[in-house]
């Protein structure tokens, strides 16, 4: 059995008021509400996992809930079939394989342009709007510049970054913010049945985000950073020699201990400028999880290795590496050539 398992949550949450650590999303939507200058295109950015979609269905089911109140009821027929995606004036439209095709985006934008059957306002979600292709992108264009009435469109992305200028200029922003450590393992507790122990290790390779799948891999999450911090430990060219053998083979694995790889060392570096900067040592994200295991003694210890400056290019090169592998790079290669990039600057 997945050791996620979903806890009973109380039904009576309502939408708005069952998101947290985006309160300043939530008053910006209640503003365009109150003083019905609802925008008829939403960009909603920021990481994945920290309540962008759950937003968006939430704004979903204020427009068109049958209870007037500040938040919508999440018990009427509206609220209870656009959660569902059951509803027929509410649409969710996301990538079939990579990418998000001209004949989806044809054939939304052709619903969107009917009157709503229902509701009060039509809704399209555009889930992963990143990965829009051209000529997609330049369909709903042209739905942006003239749109319907009684239509709303939220897309969400990761980013603007690949997103087309006309796009973004068209839509009114709201940049949704990483979660607080101490709301990613509320939300952990209250959602799941982990243990102490993966909840905090979630909620540091979360790095801001709520990530309760991985709870399926903490074995390999474990496999990953024991053998990452041996050689972070020591940078000795036998254990690199190693490291970059068993780099080959995450790369070609299907459970994608490079994604892990790219994770814990951000956390790990990101751990070691908050050492070097004499920050408080119980904010770090490496923490002692497990029995005998001084992860601060072991930080300092990589620490000796690296200039400030050598650290931040690091954070560079880890960011290059996974836009690398999102743009389809060799993994095995990518991860190689990011770990001799460290070796190389700590030697």
């Amino acid at each position: 059995m997945s050791a996620f398992l979903h806890k009973s949550v109380p039904d009576y949450l309502m939408p708005f008021g069952d998101i947290l650590g985006q309160e300043h999303a939530i008053e910006l939507l209640c503003h365009a509400i109150q003083r019905d200058r609802m925008p008829h295109a939403w960009l909603f950015t920021g990481q994945a996992n920290i309540g962008k979609f759950k937003t968006a269905v939430a704004l979903a089911q204020k427009l068109n809930c049958s209870k007037i109140g500040e938040d919508a009821c999440g018990k009427c027929y509206f609220c209870l079939q656009i959660k569902q995606e059951y509803f027929p004036d509410f649409l969710v439209l996301r990538p079939e394989g990579k990418f998000i095709k001209i004949d989806q985006v044809r054939n939304s934008l052709n619903w969107l342009n009917l009157h709503p059957d229902q509701a009060k306002k039509r809704v399209l979600i555009l889930d992963g709007a990143e990965n829009l292709g051209r000529e997609a992108a330049n369909a709903f264009l042209k739905t942006l510049e003239e749109p319907a009435l009684n239509t709303i469109i939220i897309l969400i992305a990761l980013s603007t970054k690949q997103l087309p200028e006309t796009i973004v200029s068209r839509c009114q922003q709201i940049r949704f913010r990483p979660l607080s450590p101490e709301i990613t393992e509320y939300i952990l507790r209250r959602n799941t049945d982990l243990s102490e122990e993966l909840v905090q290790l979630l909620s540091s390779y979360g790095m801001g985000s709520v990530k309760g799948n991985l709870a399926n891999s903490f074995e390999i999450m474990q496999t990953v950073q024991n053998t990452a911090i041996k050689w972070l430990t020591t940078f000795k060219s036998e254990t690199l020699e190693d490291l970059l053998r068993t780099c080959e083979v995450w790369g070609k694995s299907k459970n994608e201990e490079w994604r892990f790889l790219l994770d814990f060392l951000e956390i790990w570096f990101r751990d070691l400028t908050w050492i070097r900067f004499g920050l408080p040592e119980n904010k770090l994200l490496n923490r002692d999880y497990t029995v005998n295991v001084d992860r601060v003694r072991e930080l300092k210890q990589c620490g000796k290795y690296f200039t400030m400056h050598q650290i931040f290019e690091i954070f560079k090169k880890i960011e290059e590496s996974r836009a690398a592998i999102d743009l389809n790079a060799n993994k095995s290669l990518t991860i190689e050539s990011l770990c001799l990039h460290i070796y190389r600057n700590a030697t």
